[in-house]
């Protein structure tokens, strides 16, 4: 591992270092909090980040770092649901497949899809063809946009 202070590298060791399976919590809480989306990536992508910084990232600004937050193999059910609200689709279609998704959580997503003034097809799509998405939602779906399916 490099020695430099996280301060004192050049971009390029940062997304090394956030990428890498040995870096340390504290190390990859640090890089979370760059200015670069490209290292913020890298440490949302990375097995080893801890929750606290994951649901830090979920609120990141850039789309591409709340995408990797959703599909983190250690995702938590605060964060998914936090996600189910995020502005942009492609995380709130990451949350309608995710296998850590509950029952319950696919419900949420479906009631806060449905009310915005245009549903994102793409995600009603991934809600029903989630097998966790209990019969009574599928009906609804059908029912409402049976031509998006």
């Amino acid at each position: 591992m490099d020695l430099t202070p996280i301060s004192h590298m050049s971009d390029r060791q940062k997304i090394n270092l956030a990428r890498h399976l040995n870096t340390s919590e504290e190390e990859l809480r640090e890089l979370s909090t760059g200015n670069k989306y490209s290292v913020r990536y890298r440490v949302a992508r990375n097995p080893n980040t801890p929750e606290d910084v994951l649901m830090y990232l979920a609120k990141d600004r850039n789309i591409d770092v709340r995408c990797a937050v959703a599909t983190h193999p250690n995702i938590t059910e605060e964060i998914l649901r936090y996600l189910i609200k995020d502005t942009y689709y492609g995380a709130r279609q990451r949350v309608a497949y995710h296998p850590k998704t509950s029952s319950k959580l696919l419900v949420a997503l479906f009631i806060y899809e449905k009310s915005l003034k245009i549903p994102e097809a793409i995600v009603i799509r991934k809600l029903y063809d989630n097998e966790k998405l209990p019969l009574f939602a599928k009906r609804v779906i059908e029912t409402l946009y049976g031509d998006w399916l």
